[in-house]
């Protein structure tokens, strides 16, 4: 145990840890009060969500290329560079939101009767086209804020983004009702209320996030028209972004695989998703903190450094996986009757969460490598290991294993897989990361 390295990592983690913990939070209210609307309603959300979750990875393109560029020149002692690379960024990713959410919006229909299936009524399929048009509307912004959330991060001061993620989530979850319901005089528009009121949240998140960069990143950048650096971006975040499409693209298939066990499964993936996120996206933030040290220690010359700084931000959130999976195991068997009425429901939730807390310290693990590696400036090797652990590991046996549960339990089957997948790849990734780093790592600056 490092701990000035623990200690670096947390400094810079633990804002991104509050404000994710706040961001899940927000889940969990949305959840609820999507609930009053009933099981159609969950179910509608679980499928619109992670349709949500593969529109929001296409930023992906740009976050990582701003993550890698900006904590490499920080190490390098090139602001100006950094603030550049920002820049042509923003115009680079502008143009790129503005024709795949339009081609996304127009899909929308399509793309939802794909991944719910047959065993999901008209209803709850109807009910996820308009959840998720109505959050394609905020995507821009959310792309606009993953840039300046790169930032941040790449030059190791996080705690705008905890500041703009509590307004964002004060201004959902005020919204959220108030769109749902009908309260003040507004129109009741119940599920696309939830998704106007993320899409609007997103916007007020983006303006905070760039209202802080000169007292707090050193920068003020503008839009610049996109050239060598923005190019440099893209084909540092080409494959990740190819690893989140395709990934997102699996876990579309792996929800496919729960859906096919029917509407009590999806509502309670969807429930057990959303609570799992209390310590999803926390150790999420660890990783990040990794991944901006290493660039850091690769942007200054000492590739030794950053393999000693990625082992111990692993370490650091094996620890954090392991009181993540105690926390999940305590509240499994309450806490999902907040969300549903029915028995049946809550007890499919209850065996998602105890398969997903036991899978939290290894998905640490996997999570810290990757992003360490990328931080290092190679991401390719993280998308091919990730990639290839998914289908292998997690999508075959989703749709294999259900076949073999008892009846009632077949969505169980498909959440094993999901345990199988994370071990399995926290252990290719952590044999790659101490045989081949020296071989992976790549100044880019």
């Amino acid at each position: 145990m490092d701990k000035e390295v623990w200690r670096k990592a947390l400094v810079i983690a633990l804002p991104l840890m509050l404000a994710e913990g706040a961001d899940s939070i927000l889940w969990i209210i949305d959840t609820y009060f999507i609930s009053r609307l009933g099981d159609d309603a969950l179910a509608a959300a679980g499928v619109g969500g992670y349709l949500g979750w593969l529109t929001f990875s296409i930023g992906a393109l740009y976050y990582t290329g701003a993550l890698v560029l900006v904590s490499q020149a920080v190490g390098a002692s090139k602001k100006t560079t950094a603030e550049q690379s920002v820049g042509e960024i923003l115009t680079a990713n502008f143009i790129l939101a503005i024709p795949v959410i339009t081609l996304l919006w127009k899909t929308a229909p399509y793309l939802v009767d794909i991944i719910a299936g047959e065993k999901v009524g008209l209803t709850a399929k109807s009910l996820a086209i308009d959840y998720y048009r109505a959050r394609l509307y905020g995507m821009p912004f959310a792309y606009i804020g993953l840039v300046f959330g790169a930032v941040y991060r790449g030059v190791g001061r996080t705690r705008p983004v905890l500041y703009s993620t509590i307004i964002f989530t004060i201004a959902n979850g005020v919204l959220d009702p108030i769109l749902i319901f009908g309260l003040y005089g507004f129109p009741r528009l119940g599920i696309s209320g939830a998704g106007y009121a993320s899409s609007i949240a997103n916007m007020v998140y983006a303006i905070g996030l760039y209202l802080y960069l000169p007292s707090h990143a050193g920068m003020k950048p503008v839009p610049r028209p996109p050239r060598h650096l923005a190019w440099k971006a893209t084909k540092i975040g080409f494959p990740t972004l190819i690893e989140r499409l395709v990934f997102v693209g699996g876990n579309l298939a792996y929800i496919g695989a729960v859906a096919r066990c029917g509407e009590d499964a999806l509502a309670a993936h969807t429930i057990g998703v959303r609570i799992e996120s209390l310590a999803f996206l926390p150790l999420f933030s660890i990783a990040e903190s990794g991944a901006a040290l290493v660039g850091q220690a690769i942007g200054a010359g000492n590739p030794d450094k950053a393999k000693h700084i990625g082992v111990e931000v692993a370490k650091l959130n094996l620890v954090a996986g392991a009181i993540s999976m105690i926390v999940i195991l305590l509240l499994s068997n309450r806490l999902p009757y907040v969300f549903t009425g029915s028995a049946n429901v809550a007890r499919l939730a209850m065996y998602y969460l105890i398969i997903a807390g036991v899978t939290e310290p290894p998905l640490g693990v996997v999570m810290s490598i990757a992003m360490s590696i990328r931080g290092a400036g190679n991401t390719t090797i993280p998308t091919i290991i990730n990639l290839s652990a998914l289908y292998l590991l997690r999508i075959i046996p989703a749709g294999v294993l259900p076949r073999f549960m008892p009846e009632g339990l077949c969505a169980v089957g498909a959440w094993l897989a999901m345990g199988i997948d994370v071990t399995g790849r926290s252990l290719i990734l952590l044999w790659v990361y101490k045989r081949y780093f020296g071989k992976l790592a790549r100044k880019l600056v």
